[in-house]
């Protein structure tokens, strides 16, 4: 299946991120997302609100347009704190960016009558009060009972090479048993908690890394070794490193590049 379409709109330097998760504090969403988005360009700004109509989405301002389009391609649907981004080219121009180059106009400030305000705050009340029920009840499943496919959150059109689907889990100990069981060509060590990634993309980061291998329980770090392309990543036990490894074996990180892992030597 292909890759979730580049976006329609002409490239800019300003990116429009959402399907955020709303949950994580402001000012913590623009430091991480700084932190994933720099490794493509210098950022001027991101803007991130936290009112209810604006939660959930940011705004990323590249120097270079070629940066924000580098950056829109290779993390789509990248999974940034549980939830896989949508991004898209901003509509409009930054207003950082107009009043650099020249073109930047002031907007006419919007009007907002009494009467709307009180309709808006009854409308509010009662989709609150309508869907405290569901919350309560979205808020009591643990995360544990959901399966490792359903919390890893990526591209839908994102297939592993060489690897089933992840498994929920209760399955952990099998999974394991089934790698410990299998025979094992020359080289290849034995089940153990540490994972060694290789194939890497050079944007590859410790940020961008932690985001995608805490999405499997039991995930403790990431330790990316400078220019070669490789890291290692901790599982507190073999069984949910085994687990992390099934469901991102062959990974594409990037349309070029797909991630190839196995256990650390020891």
């Amino acid at each position: 299946m292909s890759r979730q379409r580049i976006s329609d709109l002409p490239p800019n330097q300003t990116l429009y991120v959402n399907n955020l998760n709303d949950k994580i504090n402001v000012e913590t969403l623009k430091k991480s997302l700084r932190e994933v988005f720099a490794a493509f360009g210098g950022i001027i700004d991101i803007i991130a609100m936290k009112s209810l109509k604006r939660r959930g989405q940011a705004w990323i301002i590249f120097k270079e347009v070629s940066a924000a389009t580098n950056s829109l391609k290779s993390l789509q649907g990248f999974p940034f704190y549980n939830k896989p981004m949508k991004i898209n080219y901003s509509k409009t121009k930054s207003d950082i960016v107009a009043k650099a180059d020249g073109t930047y106009v002031e907007r006419p400030k919007k009007i907002v009558k009494r009467e709307d305000l009180r309709k808006g705050k009854t409308a509010s009340s009662a989709a609150e009060k309508k869907g405290a029920a569901p919350a309560a009840a979205a808020a009591a499943t643990s995360a544990s009972q959901k399966s490792i496919q359903d919390r890893i959150g990526w591209n839908p059109n994102q297939t592993a090479v060489n690897a089933p689907a992840a498994a929920p889990a209760a399955a952990a100990p099998a999974v394991a048993a089934a790698a410990a069981a299998a025979p094992k060509p020359g080289g290849v060590s034995d089940p153990n908690r540490t994972l060694f990634v290789e194939n890497l993309p050079a944007e590859a980061t410790d940020t961008m890394l932690a985001m995608l291998f805490r999405q499997y329980p039991g995930f403790q770090e990431v330790r990316l070794i400078p220019g070669r392309n490789v890291a290692f990543v901790d599982y507190q036990n073999e069984y949910q490193a085994g687990m992390a490894m099934q469901g991102l074996q062959g990974f594409a990180m990037t349309p070029e590049v797909k991630l190839a892992l196995s256990y650390a030597r020891k």
